[in-house]
């Protein structure tokens, strides 16, 4: 074998040493992992379920348990804090001991959500609400007011991916109608968003 073959083959070698051994160490210390928990960013919507009781003075029956539901859709304007219209309904089934009927009490506001810390989030709202009650099979609902609506709500994100979480909430909305008295929901939810 020449010199020249001899050096050739030796920086082949030492060449192919090298690039074996970066390999193995980007291997070992590559890329770093990505972040644990959930990125917000963009569009976000979500909804949830449960169940709480509705409360107003001199209601008698037509207030009590309730089921409940809420959808939500907006923005992200950064990572912690998110504005969307959140839409609450709720809905008592009673009897009065001569008819059944049922109370509904939807809460429509702009909102805003604001995470305080990674898992936990604080949400606020106003809009307007609506209050409908009636019996059962009526041609029209016995009452039927729109109002001011408020919100408040509080959560804890029990589970989180990259772009989806599960929470539970607690949530606080309130109807104020002139014509009638004010009617305020409290109930605990489970809920599904996407970012």
């Amino acid at each position: 074998m020449t010199s020249g073959k001899r050096l050739i083959l030796a920086l082949g070698v030492v060449l192919l040493t090298t690039v074996a051994s970066l390999s193995a160490a980007q291997a070992q210390y590559g890329y770093p992992p990505p972040p644990r928990g959930v990125y917000r960013s963009g569009l976000v919507f979500g909804g949830s379920i449960g169940a709480g009781t509705m409360v107003s003075s001199g209601c008698g029956e037509l207030c009590g348990s309730s089921g409940i539901i809420e959808g939500h859709l907006g923005g992200m304007i950064n990572p912690r804090l998110a504005l969307m219209g959140d839409f609450f309904e709720s809905v008592h089934p009673w009897d009065d001991g001569y008819y059944t009927g049922q109370t509904w009490h939807g809460v429509f506001t702009f909102a805003a959500q604001y995470w305080v810390a990674d898992i936990v989030w604080l949400k606020g709202g106003i809009g307007f609400a609506h209050l409908q009650f009636g019996y059962d099979g009526a041609a029209s609902p016995l009452d039927d007011e729109s109002g001011l609506g408020t919100m408040l709500a509080a959560g804890v994100e029990l589970v989180q991916s990259y772009n989806f979480t599960l929470d539970g909430q607690l949530r606080f909305t309130r109807g104020i109608y002139s014509t009638g008295p004010d009617v305020s929901n409290i109930g605990l939810m489970i809920g599904v968003n996407w970012y």
